[in-house]
């Protein structure tokens, strides 16, 4: 077994709202196995980088004959003693029970032995702050390597886990320094990948977000159909920096977000639409003007132009500006028919004005953008 340690050249300043302690406390991981399969593949590579006070230090334990995962595992426990937190990318499903199911079938799991401070350090998997977000960014997979690439933290080294299993298996029949230095390169490009990789926290913050509003305004464009549309464009920025570009939509509203400043496209529509009363056994409908009138003020109208009213035809009509909502976000609240599930309320002249309604407008069409179920 191989031990190799070495300075880490990165000026990364450590914060996780999910680790209220220091970076003394934290231990970022990752491991290379021989496999996917916990009960016939073995741990040959375990990196970490730790904080030490003269900065990030990368620590890397590497079997180097293949029969050494036993003396690997022990010797990374009893390293592992002093740490509280194991900062990791998706390794709650992956790295973190593939290592405890490999230090039991190697008995390092008995009781009072140094596999117990492991077992009990809690675990920061940068890749739950993204899960819930996946449909913002888009990405073609959610690998490291391909998160990196896309908030930029400057990795070059892009080989998968697969191609490093082939090489391990090359190593072991014709050890190289050529060779080495490829598999442990590669594992410690994904542990200072973890550095990089902190800001992801961020998204954490979406939920708790303030939007203000910076511009408003009405745009008139050509639709897919070549015909004039309208939209109002927000201009909004937030209380924090998102790491990464969003594009996203939903219900024809489309959302941009680059750093703290964003931008919100929302369908205005400007037509006829009707005002459904729910209480319609007090109303009459009015064939000849297509609306509905309470029955107190019945006396004023003939008798042989009313009838009943019923809740499909229980409304008033009105010709304004119109936006979207998905549930009763402003009342009075109209449709287009009464079978129509789409309810919009109408966009005033004093909304218009109004800084304060416009910021928690964007709010409201952010959130169901951004915590709908795709």
């Amino acid at each position: 077994m191989r031990i190799i340690s070495k300075p880490v050249g990165l000026d990364t300043e450590f914060s996780l709202p999910d680790v209220p302690a220091g970076a003394l406390d934290v231990l970022f991981l990752d491991i290379e196995t021989t496999g996917i399969s916990r009960e016939k593949s073995a741990v040959y590579l375990i990196g970490c980088i730790c904080m030490q006070p003269e900065g990030w230090q990368l620590t890397q334990w590497f079997d180097d004959t293949g029969t050494d995962e036993k003396m690997l595992l022990s010797s990374f426990l009893i390293f592992c003693e002093k740490y509280r937190y194991v900062v990791n990318y998706n390794g709650n499903r992956f790295d973190l029970p593939f290592l405890r199911a490999r230090m039991e079938a190697n008995g390092l799991l008995k009781e009072g032995s140094a596999a117990s401070s492991f077992l009990s350090m809690e675990s920061v998997d940068l890749y739950g702050y993204i899960a819930p977000y996946r449909h913002l960014l888009g990405l073609p997979d959610y690998r490291q390597q391909t998160v990196e690439f896309c908030i930029g933290t400057g990795r070059t080294e892009n080989e998968d886990g697969k191609a490093m299993i082939d090489a391990y298996k090359k190593y072991l029949l014709l050890p190289s320094r050529e060779m080495l230095d490829r598999l442990v390169g590669h594992n410690a490009a994904n542990v200072e990948g973890l550095l990089g990789l902190l800001s992801l926290s961020a998204f954490s913050r979406l939920e708790e977000m303030n939007v203000t509003v910076t511009r408003a305004q009405a745009n008139y464009y050509t639709d897919h159909e070549g015909k004039q549309a309208e939209e109002l464009l927000v201009r909004f920025s937030l209380d924090f920096l998102l790491p990464a570009r969003i594009y996203a939509g939903a219900d024809h509203c489309y959302l941009k977000i680059e750093g703290e400043n964003g931008v919100l496209k929302i369908p205005l529509y400007t037509e006829e639409m009707k005002y459904f009363y729910a209480n319609y056994k007090d109303y009459y409908y009015l064939p000849a003007e297509d609306m509905a009138i309470h029955k107190y003020i019945a006396s004023f109208v003939a008798p042989d132009r009313r009838i009943q009213a019923r809740p499909e035809t229980c409304y008033t009509r009105k010709t304004a500006s119109y936006l979207p909502q998905w549930d009763l976000y402003r009342t009075p609240f109209f449709k287009r028919g009464f079978e129509d599930k789409d309810i919009f309320f109408e966009f005033s002249d004093d909304m218009k004005k109004d800084r304060a309604a416009l910021s928690d407008y964007a709010d409201y069409v952010l959130r169901h953008i951004i915590f709908r179920k795709p």
